[in-house]
């Protein structure tokens, strides 16, 4: 089949996102990618959603994305309300973990691990457009800290230690100090205390020009999480701005993070060897490698094979 598709491209949250927001980012890159390709492309999600070039549909439940799909759609792909039911072919994309969730019917899922893990094996890596990541060769001698600080998984308690241990200059965003004694893990485990060093700086919420400029500056990406990330769309932002990254080995993050962009690490001896060698890896390597695996083109493309395979009258495994 190589006619021109009508998608239905589902988002339970509104679209673009400002700042924050992994699903509604690759919603806006698939629906551009999917134009760019001639394919005709409905947008259903709440009001005050507005991709140029889409048809807009509003809906702020699951009843509602279902009850207003047009007629003329040829294959649903949804991400998120999975409690509704489409009258037409459709394409599922999990975005976080559901363990014990029964995926019944055509899901996919956005790495190999995070298939694996539940029990699937179809996947499509999520992709970044390279030219939307600014690129700087030369870095600082600080290292970044970029996630949500009061999300336990993040583990910015681990980066915090890291800083002081190895006395290395360490810059936070993705949420204010005083964030750190909200109710949560790392209210518990000292975080705010322990963030009082003249090393550490925090840079609250940050977006556009601010984030670009952390990203790109930056001696290295400091992501020592402690849950399986589904994917890891900040590490492949940081490839891509021409900054290693300096990771723990969970969840998708192994299938990202190649010896010659980066260092995996478990023990205290691990990041201090990848402290040590990180400003022998190559800045532009790394946004090559990136820009080669993981791109919204490479990303959209894998997204039509599985259309295609659907309509074709696969049931994907």
């Amino acid at each position: 089949m190589s006619a021109k598709l009508r998608i239905a491209l589902i988002c339970e949250q509104r679209v673009p996102v400002e700042r924050y927001g992994g699903t509604e980012r690759i919603v806006e890159w698939m629906a551009r990618g999917l134009l760019r390709r001639g394919h005709s492309v409905t947008l259903i999600a709440p009001a005050g959603s507005n991709i140029p070039g889409t048809r807009l549909v509003t809906a702020g439940a699951a009843a509602e994305a279902a009850s207003r799909l047009p007629v003329d759609i040829d294959i649903v792909h949804a991400h998120g309300w999975t409690n509704a039911a489409f009258a037409k072919p459709t394409l599922w994309t999990l975005h976080g973990n559901a363990p014990g969730f029964g995926f019944e019917g055509n899901w996919n899922f956005i790495s190999r691990d995070h298939a694996s893990r539940h029990g699937r094996k179809t996947f499509v890596y999520n992709g970044i457009p390279p030219d939307e990541i600014y690129f700087q060769p030369e870095k600082s001698d600080r290292h970044l800290f970029l996630s949500r600080v009061n999300r336990a998984g993040k583990n910015v308690t681990r980066a915090i230690e890291l800083s002081r241990r190895f006395d290395v200059g360490l810059d936070i965003a993705g949420g204010a100090r005083w964030e750190l004694l909200t109710r949560s893990v790392v209210r518990k485990e000292g975080a705010f205390r322990r963030s009082f060093s003249p090393k550490i700086r925090f840079h609250g919420m940050v977006g556009g020009w601010d984030k670009a400029r952390l990203l790109a500056e930056a001696r290295s990406l400091l992501f020592p999480i402690r849950w399986d990330e589904p994917f890891g769309l900040v590490a492949v932002e940081a490839l891509l701005a021409g900054t290693p990254v300096i990771a723990s080995p969970r969840g998708a993050i192994p299938e990202i993070v190649a010896p010659d962009v980066g260092f995996l690490c478990e023990s205290d001896a691990e990041f201090a060897a990848a402290f040590e060698g990180v400003p022998s890896i190559d800045a532009r390597f790394c946004r090559d490698y990136a820009a080669t695996l993981f791109s919204a083109d490479a990303m959209v493309a894998g997204y039509v094979e599985l259309y295609r395979r659907i309509l074709d009258g696969e049931t994907l495994d």
